[in-house]
């Protein structure tokens, strides 16, 4: 609309005025609204463009049955337009490209904006207590996960890795239950010993805890599976270095 305002200007300034000076000025007025123009055009491009158009818009019902239909994971993004910390954030991390595209491939992303009404009722549910936060569910929500917030993508996306391990071992676990008869802890302490007789045989070195916290987060509901692997873990390392001993002293 101004575009054709100016050139409508532009052309009535032509035809009624031919003299040299006054051109020169018309020259000079012409490309400062061009300028101005173009400012006006991008800064409402700008202003227009959602970088979070890849999550769904606080709806937390149709979230979970977009993640049941396609059995990932949740991830919910709490923020406010209004915060400092959270245009920050979302500017750095969570807008950009590459992050939307990962996101895409391996959860259902939500946002939840506390200026509205729904936006803080899902903040209030969560317990979130400072934004922006980013909690992580399971399409089940028996898995639950509140990201540790920092702008650093590496601490960020190596939390949002083991959150994806961690759910793909409770599945293993459910998988386990069903399929031989075992209760839950029974299946996750089969699990964690398998896992940790192979990662003893990568690195017979290691420090059980940071083993186990390399497979997965601390999670309640996967305790039993971190607790049995640490023990199984340690037990190796501790009949290791006994058999190394008696060698020593034969």
């Amino acid at each position: 609309m101004i575009d054709k305002i100016v050139f409508s200007i532009c052309r009535n300034f032509v035809f009624n005025n031919q003299h040299p000076t006054t051109m020169k000025h018309f020259l000079r007025i012409s490309l400062t609204l061009i300028a101005l123009i173009f400012t006006f055009t991008y800064a409402s491009m700008a202003a227009g463009k959602d970088p979070l158009n890849f999550m769904v818009k606080c709806n937390l019902k149709l979230s979970k049955q977009f993640a049941k239909t396609e059995r990932k994971p949740l991830l919910l993004y709490i923020h406010s337009t209004k915060c400092i910390s959270s245009r920050t954030f979302t500017r750095q991390i969570v807008g950009k490209p590459e992050f939307a595209k990962w996101a895409q491939s391996n959860f259902i992303c939500m946002e939840a904006n506390v200026t509205t009404k729904k936006g803080k009722e899902i903040a209030k549910k969560y317990g979130v207590l400072k934004i922006p936060s980013i909690i992580m569910l399971s399409f089940d929500t028996d898995l639950e996960y509140a990201v540790e917030m920092k702008l650093d993508s590496e601490s960020l996306y190596t939390q949002f890795r083991s959150f994806l391990t961690a759910n793909s071992l409770k599945s293993q676990i459910e998988l386990m239950r069903e399929t031989n008869g075992l209760s839950y802890r029974q299946a996750s302490v089969a699990i964690a010993k398998s896992y940790a007789a192979s990662d003893y045989k990568k690195n017979p070195i290691g420090v059980a805890e940071m083993m186990a916290s390399g497979r997965t987060l601390r999670i309640h509901k996967l305790n039993d599976l971190y607790e049995a692997y640490i023990s199984e873990y340690t037990k190796l390392s501790v009949n290791n270095k006994g058999s190394q001993t008696s060698v020593a002293q034969n």
